[in-house]
């Protein structure tokens, strides 16, 4: 656009006439409310769209969804994909291969593992991507354009309530389409970390089952609300963040220890893991063990973090107090090195956990016990004190 247009006309001129919508898929992507009303004005010019009864579109036209992250970023806990909404399950993302050409089936299958973004620099496999998607850009139909879009006033594909707006127009739904069922996850080493949250605030369970955890916390996907405490809804997503920039799986999984003794599958659960190279962290709020606690609960949680019969790191989330006061305080107390104290403030928390989970797999790496004699002491990570922004 040039300097003095009209940014909201400029844009739906595309968005009504233009004859394909291309969407570089990331987890973060659906969260963006523009992209949402984006895709939003694009989907409504399809003359056969409706929705099925497990919430994916159907009948949607000239819409290319192209990941750009490795498989593991759209996964959440158990669930391959489940970062991608519902809404956009039936839309196929990756091209097609009629298997008569090595090069290209393996261009394929790489962007298939590992997104595009790691094939931009890799050739002949970026050239035939481009190749593919350029091709199957032209061969789609003419769409007919629409009028009257505001993109002010457009709905968020991402939060819209599809069902809703199918039944009031009196479109009926479309029977669900046969589905495989969704592949389960699982904690791979070096590639996967485990994040277990020694807190009481409130969060919705994940459903799903798992042998590595006695309960996983569901995250607040796109289109999927939960009644969960805002600060650990934005620290589950802060962890995710940091985990997928560093080409992680993040798993989070419920640790809160309740009674004495309790410790004793919590370090099980931690010990398999390091053992099958697994990254593991526990994220303890300081309402439940403030560095000084003599309570039975806040005892049970220091049991954990001295013990060196697993590898990885204690992330301290500084509720109380600032995060220079209990690096002070952890340093008198000559607490393990595996302890790191996180920033307050948002914007300099993913960047620390982006290290810390730098730092855990160099440990993961190098199979030095965390309390070996004569370990090395690490200082502690200085966070910016502040309140967290909500």
């Amino acid at each position: 656009m040039r300097h003095g247009d009209d940014w909201d006309t400029e844009l739906c001129r595309g968005l009504t006439e233009n004859r394909a919508f291309v969407a570089i898929l990331t987890p973060l992507y659906f969260n963006r409310p523009n992209c949402g009303k984006e895709l939003a004005v694009f989907l409504l010019r399809s003359s056969e769209l409706n929705i099925d009864q497990n919430g994916a579109l159907t009948g949607a036209r000239n819409v290319v969804l192209i990941r750009w992250l490795p498989e593991e970023a759209y996964a959440a806990n158990s669930k391959k994909d489940a970062m991608i909404p519902s809404i956009l399950r039936r839309i196929e993302d990756t091209p097609g291969d009629p298997g008569r050409d090595p090069e290209r089936t393996q261009a394929i299958e790489r962007y298939q593992k590992k997104g595009m973004v790691s094939c931009v620099e890799r050739e002949p496999e970026y050239r035939e991507l481009l190749n593919l998607l350029v091709a199957r850009i032209l061969e789609l139909p003419q769409l007919p354009p629409s009028n009257g879009a505001n993109f002010a006033t457009a709905e968020d594909a991402f939060k819209f309530d599809w069902k809703n707006y199918f039944a009031a127009s009196g479109t009926s739904t479309a029977s669900a389409a046969p589905a495989p069922p969704m592949q389960a996850v699982v904690p791979r080493a070096l590639s996967s970390v485990v994040a277990f949250y020694v807190t009481h605030r409130p969060f919705t369970p994940d459903p799903n089952r798992v042998d590595f955890a006695d309960q996983l916390i569901a995250e607040s996907l796109s289109g999927t609300p939960l009644i969960v405490d805002q600060s650990l809804a934005a620290l589950l997503a802060d962890v995710r963040a940091a985990g997928v920039a560093e080409g992680l799986n993040v798993f989070h999984a419920a640790g809160v220890p309740t009674v004495p003794n309790s410790s004793e599958q919590l370090l099980n659960r931690l010990k398999s893991l390091s053992d099958k190279g697994v990254l593991t962290v526990l994220v303890v709020d300081t309402n439940v063990w403030p560095v000084v606690s003599s309570t039975a609960e806040g005892l049970v949680v220091e049991e954990i973090i001295r013990s060196p019969n697993w590898k990885g790191l204690v992330l301290l989330a500084p509720i109380q107090g600032s995060s220079t006061q209990l690096d002070n305080i952890a340093a008198a107390r000559g607490l393990p090195s595996r302890l790191v104290v996180l920033p307050q403030k948002s914007e300099d928390l993913i960047p620390a956990l982006r290290r810390a989970f730098v730092d855990v797999r160099g440990r993961a790496l190098s199979g030095s016990g965390e309390n070996s004699p004569g370990a090395e002491r690490v200082p502690l990570l200085k966070g910016v004190g502040g309140a967290r922004t909500q």
